[in-house]
């Protein structure tokens, strides 16, 4: 049931996001006024969400037709960078930035053990800050569905490998500007993702 209301909720984002796009197309190609525009966008959102959340997720959604690759930030993995040294070098990474390893789900190794059929590689790392991630709840119980951050290491078709996670500036910008408190937590959580995604991808650390 969560699931469905998360795919609506974003539904109702991504209907938003368009109209905003073709609002600000038309003002740029017919000379639509700003006012009206201006008035499409609800003045309770931070002044960056269109910039940094909204019009960049509508562009992808438009160039792609797919609402997942719009929410979220992926960084492909070095070709002389093996899986052991990616799961290394997040790890070291998440210790040495204080967040914890809450768990690991290696999910083609589960269905290959299944099927007896081969598969390509997927496994999903998550990290939380038990702290921070209280006090993003008690901002907002919806923070819950954040939790724990996941990063997924994903072999794709071509046999590229890929690490995925969701972007976070949807949940920092996206909505009404947070406290400064929550702000300087958030954006704090998406510096270490950040590292962790960025040197596991290169074997770093």
């Amino acid at each position: 049931m969560g699931g469905v209301i998360n795919l609506i909720k974003w539904a109702l984002i991504v209907i938003g996001a368009i109209a905003t796009y073709y609002a600000v197309s038309l003002q740029a190609q017919y000379g639509v006024t700003s006012k009206v525009i201006s008035e499409m966008v609800s003045p309770q959102l931070h002044p960056d969400a269109m910039s940094k959340v909204y019009m960049p997720m509508t562009n992808t959604l438009l160039d792609t037709g797919d609402i997942t690759m719009a929410s979220i930030v992926r960084v492909k993995v070095a070709d002389d960078v093996s899986n052991e040294d990616v799961e290394e070098a997040m790890e070291s990474i998440a210790t040495a930035e204080g967040i914890r390893s809450v768990g690991m789900l290696p999910l083609s190794e589960m269905v290959e053990l299944q099927t007896g059929e081969k598969q390509r590689f997927l496994k999903i790392y998550q990290y939380c800050s038990p702290r921070t991630a209280m006090t993003m709840v008690d901002h907002s119980d919806a923070f819950s569905a954040y939790l724990p951050c996941r990063l997924a290491l994903i072999e794709d078709k071509e046999g590229q490998r890929w690490l995925y996670t969701l972007d976070m500036d949807a949940m920092i910008y996206g909505g009404a500007p947070l406290p400064d408190y929550l702000l300087e937590k958030a954006l704090r959580v998406q510096e270490v993702i950040t590292a962790i995604q960025n040197g596991g991808a290169e074997g770093d650390f």
